[in-house]
């Protein structure tokens, strides 16, 4: 007799495991489907790239007549770019494991001297005209995560 409640508890229970298993599954897939296409429409926006490769190769410059330019709004499209991961990241939807596809590039823009006054100015002028935080403090947040991840990782 109590064969058949056992048996049905054994089923239950490699259901749920089998259950848990496909979950985890595709949330993974979705993960690596969301940074996919957030590589796909890095590679493919002419105007992201052009800033990409001014920063990658030292021609970007955040002086007086950055502000107002086309290669501000160049600048800034990449950094809204660069903090949609971020922010998925900072909601819990992606790891910073997940990132790793994108970490290189992360990086190498957040790095970049310029960019770091780029972010200060924007900073400064959120905090001046009491905005609270500026849109690519995130960014500065999962940039300084893959740092530690990079010198400890254990981490």
């Amino acid at each position: 007799m109590l064969a058949v409640p056992a048996a049905s508890a054994v089923f239950a229970a490699i259901g749920l495991l089998l259950n848990f298993y496909q979950s985890r599954r595709s949330d993974a897939q979705a993960r690596a489907a969301l940074v996919a296409e957030w590589l796909k429409r890095f590679a493919e926006a002419e105007d992201i790239q052009r800033a990409y490769y001014a920063i990658l190769y030292s021609q970007f410059q955040h002086s007086d007549d950055f502000q107002g330019s086309e290669r501000e709004r160049e600048v800034d499209r990449l950094l809204r770019h660069f903090s949609s991961i971020a922010l998925a990241w900072q909601a819990g939807l992606l790891t910073t494991h997940d990132i790793r596809p994108v970490q290189y590039y992360v990086l190498r823009v957040c790095r970049n001297p310029e960019i770091k006054k780029y972010l200060d100015f924007m900073d400064r002028r959120s905090k001046e005209q009491h905005l609270g935080e500026h849109p690519y403090a995130v960014l500065n947040q999962l940039s300084e995560q893959l740092d530690s991840r990079l010198r400890d990782p254990s981490f």
